[in-house]
């Protein structure tokens, strides 16, 4: 640990106390897989005991103290007639604005995730502060509260010191290695990759970047293995219904479980059960794959680094990835269609126009189909990440991410497949959705199930630009384009500009440009009506999440902040991301006019509204609130689709 620099983020960031606990265990009581809820300091008062964070186990005895970040498991056994202990959690953050450099420390540093236990030199300080902390944190009046904070500060304060002088290493959380224990210790519970990743205090696309790195599997991929697995030995040695593991296991709908089941393993869970009956654990693998240590056959306090890695992806591999029961099947597959497609010269094809005045477009129905003669003409486009030859007009075309399938229903393309609206779901994008009825769903495929994209025999494939990587894969199933969300100098998305890019490879740039005016069209007339409407009030973008808010620019919104013409508070820069976070009591130092408020748990959302603070806030004394809907305000912003949307949604809150 770098203490210059862990010092210097702790003096530049602001801190709430959240609650002060006093506990007292005795023989033979334990605390298990407890997770904690804010950073926190654990600081022992007397008594022993074996004090575990996140599987690393400490032999604790009186006046010392450990510290760790949010979402870190807490196990504390081995107690020897009494334990007594206080538990302080605090949450730090940022204040705004702050400069990229010291964002960048903080990621770096992570002085508040950090985990250590040490004995200190002069306990005796640091108690007298611990002690003098819990005694105000009871107190109710103001005055006591404010001396929580002064009183806080000066135990922090002499804990850096000793720490400093004492040279005691620290260790940065592993969150991959802290969602793996999650998983198997929670696998028969709702999981949602956003919840996981706010009890781990990181966003969503981070965890799951990282989960991917150092697992070679997605999140709920992983998950869904462990569950699986977990059934499996059910099935084999009990005599659960169905019904009854399906539950256990964390997959309640019996069909789906079912489904998912046979697509892990091979056959049906009632097969299975029947025909394996009376092999040992070694002749029941159906994927053909190595399944140590999925799920933990007895208690242990560790997580094997060398477990639960199903696979491994090496760069320059361009074969595509399958399970090995199926991948005969399905390469035969392939090649029958290569050789009826070298045999005949031509190739399935399709185009779809929304207008119908495109010159070398055919009209579309509403299934994807073209009504006419598939055309021999090739067309060979340079982009990126290699070289893509289309045949004619494809006529089996599948989407991969929901930008991608916005892009394409915006051109008048239905794909006969698309994406999910999120991990773990088989719903199509909510303001999607009626466009899409009667088409395939894809789940999602952030990470490409070649299998599954293999089995629908496409003729062409568009994905995202952020899947580069299995472009060679794709490639190879058929003719693969990405939609680009492309950015100006300043990082900004410009939706115009990326559906023209797709709309030239498509060969539909007239759609893309009618598609275009009718926007700006849309635009222009919603900004007159709001600025009539509201003239110069300011209009702020906000996410709630775990109790703080996250405020989104126009690198991500451009529909608001350019095309709507809408005014961010003055006290509030652009920030050089697209989302800042934004702790509660900040708010009313920027008190925006309006506000557009995102979020996914209603409750939290209830919590957050009976708060003083919030109570405060001009925009909400207006009842200049807007509650949006998730699916469109979170994945729309890139799409012409989406913000035509949001434009409609915002004139409609802003002028009612």
């Amino acid at each position: 640990m770098d203490i210059e620099q862990h010092v210097r983020l702790w003096n530049q960031a602001s801190i709430k106390i959240l609650d002060i606990r006093h506990h007292v265990m005795r023989t033979g009581e334990q605390v298990k897989g407890y997770r904690l809820p804010a950073s926190g300091f654990l600081y022992t008062a007397r008594g022993s005991a074996q004090v575990a964070l996140d599987g690393k186990f400490y032999e604790v005895n009186k006046l010392q103290v450990l510290h760790g970040g949010k979402g870190i498991g807490l196990d504390i056994s081995g107690v020897e007639d009494c334990f007594e202990y206080y538990m302080i959690y605090y949450r730090a953050s940022l204040p705004l604005p702050s400069s990229r450099e010291l964002q960048a420390l903080l990621e770096q540093q992570l002085p508040f995730h950090i985990q250590y236990a040490f004995v200190p030199h002069y306990p005796i300080v640091l108690y007298n502060y611990v002690t003098s902390l819990n005694q105000m944190w009871r107190q109710a009046d103001a005055l006591s509260k404010f001396q929580v904070k002064t009183l806080f500060y000066q135990f922090v304060h002499e804990l850096l010191r000793q720490l400093d002088a004492q040279g005691i290493p620290t260790m940065k959380p592993n969150m991959v290695a802290q969602a793996i224990r999650y998983l198997n210790e929670r696998y028969a519970e709702p999981i949602m990759v956003d919840g996981l990743a706010e009890l781990l205090d990181c966003s969503a696309g981070h965890l799951s970047r990282r989960f991917k790195k150092e697992t070679g599997s997605s999140l709920i991929e992983y998950l869904t293995r462990i569950r699986i697995h977990k059934a499996r030995e059910l099935l084999l040695h009990t005599d659960a219904s169905l019904q009854a593991v399906a539950e256990s296991v964390g997959i309640p709908d019996a069909m789906y479980f079912n489904r998912i089941f046979k697509k892990y393993v091979g056959i049906s869970p009632g097969r299975f059960k029947t025909s394996y009956v009376h092999l040992p654990s070694d002749q029941y693998n159906a994927t053909g794959r190595s399944e140590s240590s999925i799920v933990r056959r007895t208690f242990r306090r560790y997580i094997h680094n060398g477990d639960n890695h199903y696979q491994y992806k090496q760069k320059g591999d361009s074969r595509i990835p399958m399970k090995p029961k199926q991948s005969i099947t399905l390469l035969l597959m392939l090649s029958l269609t290569l050789l009826l497609s070298a045999c005949s010269g031509t190739s399935n094809t399709t185009a779809a126009s929304g207008n119908g005045n495109g010159s070398n477009a055919a009209q579309q129905t509403n299934s994807g189909q073209a009504t006419q003669q598939p055309s021999t003409q090739e067309k060979v486009i340079q982009h990126a990440w290699g070289e893509t030859v289309i045949k004619g007009e494809p006529q089996n075309i599948i989407s991969l991410f929901p930008a991608a399938t916005d892009y394409l229903l915006a051109l008048g393309i239905v794909p006969q497949a698309a994406s999910s609206n999120e991990e773990g779901s088989d719903q199509f994008p909510t303001y999607l959705a009626d466009r899409l009825q009667g088409q395939k769903n894809l789940g999602w495929q952030v990470e490409p199930n070649f299998e599954s994209i293999l089995a629908l025999e496409p003729d062409l494939i568009i994905g995202q630009d952020f899947m580069g990587e299995s472009f060679a894969s794709l490639n190879k199933i058929a003719p693969t384009l990405f939609a680009e969300k492309v950015k100006d100098e300043q990082g900004i998305i410009r939706m115009k500009t990326s559906l023209l890019k797709l709309g030239d490879m498509l060969g539909r740039t007239e759609q893309a440009k009618q598609v275009i005016a009718d926007y700006e069209k849309l635009a222009a007339e919603g900004k007159e009506k709001i600025k009539q409407a509201i003239g110069d009030d300011t209009v702020m973008f906000l996410r709630l999440s775990d109790k703080e808010v996250r405020y989104y620019s126009k690198r991500n919104y451009e529909v608001l902040y350019d095309d709507l013409g809408l005014q961010a508070p003055a006290s509030i820069p652009d920030p050089a991301d697209s989302m800042q976070v934004i702790s509660l009591e900040k708010l009313p130092s920027i008190d925006p006019d309006h506000i557009f408020l995102l979020s996914s748990d209603p409750a939290e959302t209830t919590e957050m509204q009976k708060t003083e603070v919030w109570k405060s806030l001009k925009a909400v004394q207006n009842n200049h609130v807007y509650l949006v809907d998730y699916g469109l305000w979170f994945q729309g912003p890139g799409g012409p689709i989406g913000q035509t949307k949001i434009i409609e949604e915002t004139v409609q809150f802003l002028t009612q």
